[in-house]
């Protein structure tokens, strides 16, 4: 059973910016790596204008304000990436991969789906109803931002395609659900190579 007193989401996600307000978005703000980036390059730019006196005076006061601020919302986003222990590690990793094959387990293969063979009512009830059994991991997933009703142990697949994201990331895992579609063929996904690349 894996561990449910691990807290995915900061006060930087919750509303009034407190550990205590309630979840206001669906993925946590240290889930998305590239605007974390695109923040650290800003802020690194805008100290190092101020550094070198490339803000006018008349603008110096605001730009120092900005910094401060953008700063410190980096640094509360950066603090509330989970810290994991080796144990920690070892329980969410099982429930990842868990996850992965029940979700593998419910795509449709990627041929079946290029020829039209799927039933689309099917794959709707798929991602949006009850259907895969997370058993001992409820409180985990809800955890996670997963709405799973009280006494309940079954998610949709958008459901559990969400949790595993989290902690394929947390981890440095795959994220991408559409990854883990098998090929007819193959039986795994199988990557489309141009015929170009093949002379």
């Amino acid at each position: 059973m894996a561990r449910k007193d691990i807290q995915f989401f900061g006060s930087v996600d919750r509303k009034g910016k407190v550990d205590s307000g309630k979840v206001t978005s669906a993925y946590p703000a240290w889930y998305f790596t590239t605007h974390l980036e695109d923040l650290k390059e800003g802020i690194d730019r805008k100290h190092r204008a101020i550094q070198r006196g490339e803000i006018p005076a008349s603008e110096l006061d605001l730009a120092k304000i900005a910094l401060k601020k953008e700063t410190e919302r980096y640094e509360n986003i950066m603090m509330s990436r989970p810290k994991l222990d080796g144990k920690d590690v070892d329980d969410l990793a099982k429930v990842y991969k868990e996850l992965e094959k029940d979700i593998q387990d419910s795509l449709f293969t990627r041929s079946d789906m290029k020829k039209g063979l799927v039933d689309v009512h099917e794959e709707a009830r798929r991602m949006s109803e009850p259907i895969i059994n997370v058993g001992g991991n409820v409180e985990l997933l809800r955890e996670m931002g997963v709405n799973i009703p009280k006494e309940h142990k079954m998610v949709s697949r958008n459901q559990a395609s969400k949790a595993y994201k989290i902690l394929g990331k947390l981890l440095g895992e795959n994220t991408n659900v559409e990854r883990l579609r098998r090929d007819y063929a193959t039986g795994t996904h199988r990557q489309e190579i141009p015929l170009e690349e093949l002379r």
